[in-house]
Formats: structure tokens, sequence, C-alpha cells
């Protein structure tokens, strides 16, 4: 006896069965293309190496970032003072300027610069003399050390084992106190370093695969991948053999120009993206402001694509400045720390070190705002004028030590004079002159007029009064006739 629950099944599959020989014929199959959905991007491994060799050494914009960031040490020195009094000839001192027989102070601080990037901590071996006083620092490469922590159950070093080449064999355990450390705070752990490349590998791996596409375009064709497609049925070797004959006349920049042909029963279909479809300019875009962003360098800085766009001279100027004060300085003032720290007590006490940053064009005043700003001090009696003098770079006077005196005002008398004596006295009335001498001073105006126009003038005016004049003489001339008749 077969229950409900058997039965149903046994009709249903029955009905599928006769559905599926009813329409076998034209039964249809969905194929999926793949799709990305499962996988993951595959990215160059992490660690020092692979940063140097993928980073350094191959991407442009990364070496570009770093090693701009590593040449501005050659703007900067550090000094070291006891008592306010710059120790210029200390051991200290010259530990710095030169810490082993092959480097400079550039060296070392550019060193420091270029494995934090690429590691996120820089070591230096102290080398001791007899006496045990530091006199020689040597850079060890970060990835073969190993800090070992304190079992002590609170933080700590215990010591570092360094191992030359990853050699088990060659290993040297070095104490803690013969070891400098330059580190990047991780907050996984107080001795785990991550560099800042870690961050920016990705975007570096797809700037990489993008120039890597870009040689291979012009290395094998000039067309993006496409398909041949033909009515007739090839075997595998027909189709390696079209294929090998199609990348030997159409592959290489070279080929490019050259005509396609085709059989009569042959298409060809694009099937890649062109340059404009992939948006290159996006891309790069996107890559250089990411890469920049993380290693904390403007793009205007090395010249990348982004910065460059909207770039001018003021607006390097401003991103130099800008870049020194938000991200340079707050780096030196952390390495300066380690210096105090870790070095400074080795020489004793007393001693500190300060950054001198006379030389950092981007910090400079422009020299004309720094000659107006000092002016005005020295005018207005705010410095003296020693202190001005230094403004403007001049050595001091002897005398300088003194604010700017103001000059007492000198008061203008002016002299009595003899009157003359063809001069009327000034109680005298001048008499009235007489027609004849207004005329006469009229004409001696219109011959002195400076300009043709000034002289039109004085002459219409001059005949305006030759005329009343005659005009009077003639009436009283007629009536003095009249009274003598």
């Amino acid at each position: 006896m077969v229950g409900n629950d058997e039965h149903e099944r046994r009709r249903w599959d029955t009905r599928m069965s006769v559905i599926d020989r009813l329409f076998r014929r034209r039964r249809t199959k969905a194929v999926l293309t793949d799709t990305w959905e499962g996988y993951t991007a595959a990215y160059t491994g992490s660690g020092f190496e692979n940063y140097v060799t993928h980073g350094w050494h191959r991407n442009e914009l990364i070496y570009a970032c770093i090693s701009k960031k590593a040449h501005t040490a050659a703007q900067i020195e550090l000094k070291f003072y006891s008592d306010e009094t710059e120790l210029e000839t200390h051991p200290v001192k010259q530990l710095i300027q030169a810490p082993n027989p092959y480097m400079s102070e550039y060296d070392f601080w550019s060193a420091n610069v270029i494995y934090q990037a690429l590691a996120g901590v820089a070591y230096w071996e102290k080398e001791r003399s007899n006496a045990g006083q530091v006199v020689a620092l040597w850079p060890l490469r970060p990835d073969w050390m190993q800090p070992v922590e304190s079992k002590t159950g609170r933080p700590g070093i215990s010591g570092y084992i360094y191992r030359p080449n990853g050699s088990e064999a060659n290993k040297v355990t070095l104490p803690p106190e013969d070891i400098v450390t330059f580190p990047l705070f991780d907050p996984m752990g107080l001795f785990v370093y991550s560099p800042p490349i870690a961050v920016a590998a990705r975007t570096g791996d797809v700037d990489n695969s993008i120039t890597d596409y870009l040689k291979l375009f012009f290395q094998k064709g000039g067309t993006p991948p496409g398909l041949l497609k033909t009515t007739q049925l090839l075997n595998e070797a027909q189709v390696e053999s079209i294929r090998a004959r199609w990348a030997q006349r159409y592959g290489g920049y070279e080929n490019w120009l050259n005509p396609a042909v085709l059989d009569a029963d042959a298409s060809y279909q694009q099937v890649g993206s062109s340059f404009k479809d992939m948006g290159f300019d996006s891309l790069d875009a996107r890559d250089e402001a990411r890469i920049c962003m993380v290693l904390d360098v403007p793009p205007i800085i090395v010249g990348a694509k982004i910065g460059m766009d909207r770039s001018t001279y003021s607006n390097y100027k401003e991103a130099r400045t800008a870049w020194w004060e938000d991200s340079l300085i707050p780096m030196y003032a952390n390495f300066e720390d380690v210096i105090i720290n870790q070095i400074v007590p080795e020489f004793g006490q007393g001693i500190t070190c300060e950054w001198d940053l006379s030389a950092v064009t981007a910090l400079q005043e422009d020299a004309t705002a720094k000659w107006t700003r000092a002016t005005q001090a020295w005018n207005a009696g705010g410095i003296t004028l020693n202190e001005y003098r230094a403004e403007l770079g001049l050595p001091e006077m002897p005398d300088g030590d003194m604010l700017k005196q103001e000059p007492a005002p000198i008061e203008i008398v002016e002299p009595e004079r003899e009157p003359e004596e063809d001069e009327p006295d000034e109680e005298e009335e001048e008499p009235a002159a007489t027609e004849e001498e207004e005329a006469g001073k009229m004409a001696t105006k219109a011959a002195e007029a400076p300009d043709a126009k000034k002289r039109k003038k004085h002459e219409r005016v001059m005949t305006e009064a030759m005329g009343d004049y005659f005009a009077s003489q003639v009436k009283r001339i007629k009536k003095e006739l009249a009274n003598a008749g």
C-alpha cells in the first residue's frame, strides 16, 4: 500500500518525464558567462622586499613621492646646544654629521624617510669604541630585524635578532641599548610596524597593471582584443594557425597601419575596450590622488597630472609651504625626539637639539614683504637699528642698539625785507591807470601769451578795448567841437 505522499511524488515524476519527452528536441540550456562573483583581486605579496620591488623600483609615482620627501633632508640641519650655547664640534654633532664613513647627515635623514615609507621603521646599530662611546651608526635592513619582546609582563624589548639575508645560520642577537629605532606607530601593537606603502600597495598594483597593459598594447598590437568569426567549422589546428598568422601580420606597432584582409565568410568583431572606453584619464587621476594622499605628498610637488591640471606658480609655492608646515615639520620633529631619547643620553646630561630650518626656501618670507615689514617696524620705533639690519641680512653696527629717533621739528622764520626805493609803500595807493595804459597792458599780454588759444583770446579782448577807446575819443572830440562852435 503506497502512502499519499509517495503516490503524489510518483505522479509528479511521471508528469515531468512526459514533459521532458514532448519538448526534448526544442529544449535549451542557459549558460551563464563567468563573472567576478566569488573571486578576489590578486595583488602582489606584502612585505618589505615586495614593497621595494613593485613600488620603489617599478612605480614611478611611488618612487617620486618617497624620494621627493627624502630629498628635503638637504634643507635642514640638526643643531645641538648646552645652556643655550651651540655645540659646533661636540662628538654628538659630529656623529650626526657623519654617522659612518660612507654616509653624511643628509644620507642619515633621507634613509630614515625611505625606511619609514617602505618598512614603517628604521633601525640603526650603534658602533661603540673600547670605552663604550658611540662612534658610528649603521643602517640595518628592517625585514631582517626581529624585535624580541620581554617576558616580564610589561611592554618592552629584551633584544633584537638580526638575520642577514634571512639566514638562520648568520643570525645575531643585539642588545636593545645598541639599537636606534625610528618607528611609525601601528594600532596593532607597540612593536608592530606597518608602512604607508602597505596602504598604497593595492592602488600601486592597479597603476602598475595599467602600465603593463600599455606596454603589451604597443608590443603586441594596435587594436584591442577581438574575435574573427567564420561560418566554417574549424578544428583546433586551424584555429591556432589563423591566430598565429593574424598576430604575425597585424601584431606590433610597426604593423598598425597595415590594412586587414579577411575571407568572404570571415568578419572581425571587437570585444575589448578602447582607451576611451576604459577611461585612462580617470584611472590615472584616481591612482595618483590616492598614492599621493597615503604617502603625504601634494600631487603638484611631484608633477602628477592631477596636480598639474590646475597648477600655477603661486599654487606650487603655497603647496610647498603647506607641505612643510603640515607634514614635513612634524615628521622631522619625530626624528628629533628619537635623537633626544636614544642618542643624546649617550653623551651626557644637559644637551638638547633643535632643527635649523633657515635654509628651507618654502618657509622663507618673500624678500619684498620682509623688507616692508622690517621697515615699518623700524619707522614705528618697534625694533632697534641692529634688529632692523638683521631682518635684512645686514651686519650689526656698534651703535645700533637703539630705536629710531624722530627729528625735532625745525621752525622756519621768514627774514624781514627792506623796502626798495622804487617800491611804493604799502600805505600809498597806486594811481589809476589811464585808458592808454590799459590798452598798452592788453597789447603786452597778447604778445606774451604762451599759446595760440590764449593769444587769440587776448587779441579779442584788446580789439574790444581799443574799439571802446577810439569810440570814446571820437565822442570826446565831437563834444569839444560842439562847445567851440
